[in-house]
């Protein structure tokens, strides 16, 4: 494990004035070029970064580090696909910053409701490069940013949330790469060959016995169901109504997440039975739920169809 990659010197305050115009030049030219405001947005925060570059050294947490390219690959490969489905790709860029801002601010109040022994103050709450992400929380985030952004630029709820869902994985599973370097979400112990000792949580300072490195095991199940979600993206069977993609992602996710936690379960996640941890709970709640939805869902057409060719039937006759 490296928690820390690197430690980046101060920026001299000399160069602070050229980034930031140079940023905001960058930003504009984006901006006319794309007919979109999120590149000057971007140049803002690049410009805030610089100001904070200024004051003090950069440490460069694997964490935040692994989560943040997980992200733009995901908005990358969301983008192609509102290409592909005919869509302005803009919508995903300017949808992509307040979606990773309000799934990381729930990802971390959901990840303090479950383990609340880990709050210390809202100063703790901030340090996202710790580690302490409740992925649930960020379904329940772009939920809410998605449905904000369908009804403002007015597509589809269910055809924006098939758009961004290909891609999900591939950043999911990036991501697990920067948990299993900050030495969190491990799994318990363990004689296999690939066993991994890591901080425990209560204290950093003693190593766990050999466990799985169960956010290994994520990643490589993420890297699988990526491949699954990218090449049904475009078959009929797969795209019958709106959503339909969106709750096969959220399907998947489920039984990944259950299969995980068989081997997190003792270690780092919180037991709701005996036999059941919180997360598998959840996930069998959620099954349940989209198994019922996607019933609802899968009929509409066929009844519309159905009362089509009742109403053509009664005209001829």
């Amino acid at each position: 494990m490296r928690p820390i990659l690197a430690i980046i010197p101060a920026l001299p305050a000399a160069f602070l004035l050229p980034i930031a115009l140079v940023a905001f030049l960058a930003g504009a030219m984006a901006a006319f070029r794309l007919k979109s405001a999120a590149p000057l947005f971007f140049a803002l925060g690049v410009a805030f970064l610089g100001y904070l570059w200024s004051r003090q050294s950069i440490t460069l947490h694997s964490y935040g580090l692994f989560l943040v390219v997980g992200f733009f690959l995901s908005t990358w490969l969301a983008c192609l696909e509102a290409k592909r489905r005919g869509y302005d790709p803009n919508i995903i860029l300017d949808a992509a910053m307040p979606l990773l801002l309000v799934s990381i601010a729930l990802c971390r109040v959901l990840y303090f409701l479950v383990y609340p022994d880990q709050w210390r103050g809202f100063g703790e709450f901030l340090q996202i490069w710790n580690g302490g992400l409740s992925f649930h929380g960020a379904i329940v985030g772009a939920l809410g940013t998605l449905a904000y952004f369908s009804w403002a630029r007015k597509i589809p709820f269910g055809t924006l949330c098939d758009t961004i869902s290909p891609g999900m994985f591939l950043g999911y599973g990036v991501g697990r790469v920067g948990c299993f370097m900050n030495g969190c979400c491990y799994g318990h112990a363990s004689d296999l060959p690939w066993a991994v000792r890591f901080p425990e949580e209560t204290n950093r300072a003693l190593l766990t016995p050999p466990s799985h490195p169960a956010q290994l095991y994520s990643t490589f199940l993420a890297l699988i169901l990526f491949a699954v979600m990218w090449k049904v993206r475009d078959k009929p069977a797969f795209n019958r109504f709106p959503g339909q993609l969106a709750m096969l992602l959220l399907a998947f996710y489920a039984i990944e997440r259950f299969i995980i936690e068989i081997f997190r379960s003792g270690a780092t996640a919180p037991v709701a039975f005996d036999w059941l941890t919180k997360a598998q709970l959840a996930s069998v709640v959620g099954l349940v739920v989209l198994a019922l939805l996607y019933g609802v869902l899968a009929r509409r057409p066929r009844l519309s169809s159905a009362r089509s060719q009742s109403l053509e039937n009664v005209s001829s006759g």
